[in-house]
């Protein structure tokens, strides 16, 4: 089962630069199976494609060795298996944050911002975001995401295509509350 992490993106900069971006966003979400596409209003997929042999793979196929792969790639470690592709779910993880496309994608215009709020797999999509804002060195990119059950709390900025703030780190009883989590008291 998928803990789902809670995001709040803010997008802010030129009125015309914002409606490219919100335009370059939209796509085809690739499913769990090679088959099924959703066309939404932020896939992850517009902007960070998931290759053609890691489709070709399957989603899940490497299980829980292809996360470990993840793991030591992203901690600067090698790839045990670097002539065999990643697995759909892994790949995503790794170059998105999130082993699954963007859900339950709400955004909300007005001059000047955009407000996208949407559910993630597991962690707040900071990879995507990393590449996304330097592909979009015009805007900036403010982020907060939330996953009580893995007990974390995410706030990054991007400005200029570069990360200006990362903190990663559980969530205070008062952010729970402010994004309608119940507080245990016990």
């Amino acid at each position: 089962m998928t803990n789902w992490c809670q995001n709040r993106l803010v997008v802010t900069g030129a009125d015309d630069v914002l409606g490219a971006w919100r335009a370059a966003q939209q796509g085809a979400a690739p499913g769990d199976d090679q088959g099924s596409v959703v066309t939404q209003a932020l896939s992850f997929a517009a902007q960070v494609p998931v290759p053609p042999e890691v489709m070709a793979r399957g989603y899940n196929v490497g299980g829980l060795g292809d996360l470990r792969r993840v793991v030591s790639l992203q901690s600067g470690g090698v790839d045990p298996l670097p002539g065999v592709p990643l697995d759909g779910a892994a790949w995503q993880t790794m170059h998105w944050g999130s082993s699954r496309d963007a859900d339950d994608v709400e955004v909300v215009a007005a001059p000047g911002v955009l407000t996208v709020t949407f559910a993630s797999a597991w962690s707040a999509p900071v990879p995507w975001l990393e590449t996304v804002g330097a592909l979009w060195p015009d805007l900036t990119f403010e982020l907060w995401g939330i996953e009580p059950g893995n007990d974390l709390f995410v706030h990054a900025r991007l400005e200029a295509g570069r990360v200006v703030l990362m903190d990663e780190r559980a969530p205070t009883p008062e952010e729970l509350l402010a994004w309608g989590y119940d507080v245990d008291e016990g």
